[in-house]
C-alpha cells in the first residue's frame, strides 16, 4: 500500500501581482512578478521528481491568452568559474483561472545528490494590454510528495 501524496508547506505570504498597487490592501505588492528561493533535500536516493503546488486567490485570465507564468529554476555550480553558479530552467506551466487559485507543477531534479537550489517565479500574464492585467494574491507555496522523498527549506540552506 502505497503513501498519499502529502503537502510540506515551504513558504505562506500574501503577495499582489499584477499592475494596480493597492487593490489589496493586505498584501504586500510585488509588481508583475515574485520570485521565492527554496532548497530541496532528497531523503530517497532514487526518488527524482516532485511536485510543486502554488495557491493563490482571485486569479482571473482572460479566455485566449497564455496565463500567468510560472517558471522553476535551479543554481548549479559553474564548473568555468569557482564561486558561480548557473541559473538553468527545470520546470514551466502556466497558471489560469480554470486552477481554481491551486496549480501543480512537476519537477524533476535527476539523479544528483543535492541538496538542490530552486527558486519558483511567478510572472502575470504581459500578453494582455498594459492596465487591463489581471491582479491576483500568491498565498502559499508547497512541496507535495509521496512516502516522504524530499523535503524542503525555505531560502538557500544547506543541510544541518
Amino acid at each position: 500500500m502505497a503513501n498519499s501524496p502529502q503537502q510540506e508547506m515551504i513558504w505562506q505570504g500574501r503577495l499582489h501581482l499584477g499592475d494596480e498597487p493597492g487593490i489589496f490592501g493586505d498584501a504586500a505588492y510585488t509588481g508583475l512578478s515574485a520570485e521565492l528561493p527554496f532548497t530541496i533535500f532528497r531523503s530517497d536516493p532514487t526518488a527524482q521528481e516532485f511536485k510543486l503546488v502554488l495557491h493563490t486567490a482571485d486569479v482571473d485570465t482572460f479566455q485566449g491568452y497564455p496565463g500567468h507564468e510560472i517558471t522553476v529554476f535551479t543554481y548549479l555550480p559553474d564548473p568555468a568559474q569557482q564561486f558561480h553558479s548557473i541559473q538553468q530552467v527545470l520546470a514551466t506551466a502556466r497558471l489560469l483561472s480554470a486552477d481554481h487559485d491551486t496549480k501543480e507543477v512537476s519537477v524533476n531534479v535527476g539523479s544528483g545528490p543535492g541538496p538542490f537550489f530552486l527558486s519558483v517565479r511567478l510572472r502575470v500574464d504581459t500578453t494582455v494590454n498594459p492596465g487591463l492585467y489581471d491582479d491576483f494574491i500568491w498565498r502559499r507555496l508547497s512541496l507535495k510528495v509521496s512516502n516522504v522523498q524530499f523535503f524542503a527549506s525555505f531560502g538557500f540552506s544547506s543541510p544541518a
